[in-house]
């Protein structure tokens, strides 16, 4: 395992997120497997172990105070985030900072954060000086390091860098090759490096697209690099891994691992070596194919969960961007049945707009799933 100094701790450039953990069939957190994961996670040398509030609709801290807590305390790290939406009052703020440290099991978090701070979350954030509370915390020695996650444009973040610099110590933003130019991650760094904040990077497989590449093209090109280097491991997580944790200033790469074996690989990958120039080159053309290629910019973060119609917004945006990069023919079985047989489906939504005040990405899902529709009825139509 590589690691990265932060103020005298070692942290290991692969971080375990717990926004993905397995799930067994009733649709909870698989504790099983969770716990051969993390006994993993631990024996690789992985340190950093990221949750937040609403994982897995609030049971990943559960998880986090049932499992990772087991393990001697000076052996991980663990950040967790303020859900800064759901805080009205500053005594919100507390209740949930207290609820958080009892559900983890832990007397204090090594890394504590402002969740999501986008265009809309920070007047209130001001409003309620959040960046005060935190750093109350920091002084009361419950939150040894603290930091912001954001989703915003440029000018926001250098905005909150410019005033509050001096107080915050690390600025994590969603960095992958394909989001270093379609999602402005490239101009997120660069001001989070100009302010000389270490960086932790989130989604750097992209929700997992860039784990399978919805490309042939886009795969012909890493495939190529991968032979041509004399890769013998399954090139797509390891590549877009190692882009984002050889950028400089990238204290830790998150990763929402859902099984053993993708914590077995990416623990492997995240013990070197970096990639050559040539392998640089072609994830960067792969990233460019990608744009052009990719329909739906969703990363399965499935903060869209609370659908009153029940549809399931994330699987349906992946199977959609799958199909389309399958041209919308799959010879082993009609595309317009299969997605009738999902149950609510993108023609169920009633347009109350609750997906879209949540998302990130800030993808117009209700217009995205009429086309949707519309798209499906059309294959239907030709038999597809």
């Amino acid at each position: 395992m590589i690691y990265n100094d932060f103020k005298g701790d070692k942290v290991s450039v692969l971080g375990f997120g717990t926004m993905r953990l397995p799930m067994d069939e009733n649709g909870n957190i698989d504790y099983t497997e969770g716990e051969r994961m993390t006994a993993a996670a631990m024996e690789g040398g992985v340190t950093y172990f990221d949750t937040a509030y609403r994982y897995h609709g609030g049971e990943a801290e559960n998880f986090c105070g049932r499992v990772i807590s087991k393990y001697p305390r000076e052996s991980y790290m663990l950040a967790d985030k303020l859900p800064t939406w759901l805080c009205k009052t500053i005594d919100d703020a507390e209740k949930i900072f207290e609820e958080q440290l009892k559900k983890c099991n832990v007397d204090y978090f090594d890394f504590y954060l402002l969740h999501n701070v986008d265009e809309e979350t920070w007047p209130n954030i001001e409003k309620l000086d959040l960046i005060s509370f935190v750093s109350r915390k920091k002084s009361d020695g419950l939150a040894r390091h603290i930091g912001l996650s954001v989703h915003c444009k440029p000018a926001l973040l250098e905005e909150v860098l410019k005033k509050h610099g001096d107080t915050l110590e690390f600025v994590q933003i969603q960095l992958n090759y394909f989001d270093w130019e379609y999602q402005n991650a490239k101009e997120l760094y660069s001001i989070a490096r100009r302010y000389d904040k270490p960086v932790i990077v989130m989604e750097p497989l992209r929700g997992g697209m860039l784990a399978k590449l919805p490309s042939a093209e886009a795969r012909r090109l890493v495939d190529d690099a991968a032979r041509k280097s004399g890769d013998r491991t399954e090139a797509y997580p390891s590549y877009a891994l190692r882009y984002a944790q050889q950028l400089e200033g990238v204290m830790c790469t998150l990763s929402g691992m859902s099984d053993l074996q993708q914590m077995q690989d990416n623990i492997k990958t995240s013990s070197g070596p970096l990639l050559s120039h040539e392998q640089l080159e072609a994830i960067s053309q792969a990233g460019l194919l990608l744009q052009s290629d990719m329909i739906i910019p969703c990363t399965g973060c499935n903060y869209c969960f609370e659908c009153p119609a029940e549809i399931k917004i994330p699987k349906l945006f992946s199977w959609y961007n799958e199909a389309a990069a399958r041209g919308f023919h799959y010879i082993w079985g009609s595309l317009s049945k299969q997605y009738e047989e999902l149950g609510p489906n993108a023609g169920s939504c009633i347009g109350c707009g609750n997906c879209e005040s949540h998302c990130p990405q800030k993808i117009e899902i209700i217009s995205l799933l009429k086309k949707l529709d519309r798209k499906y009825t059309e294959l239907k139509n030709s038999g597809e």
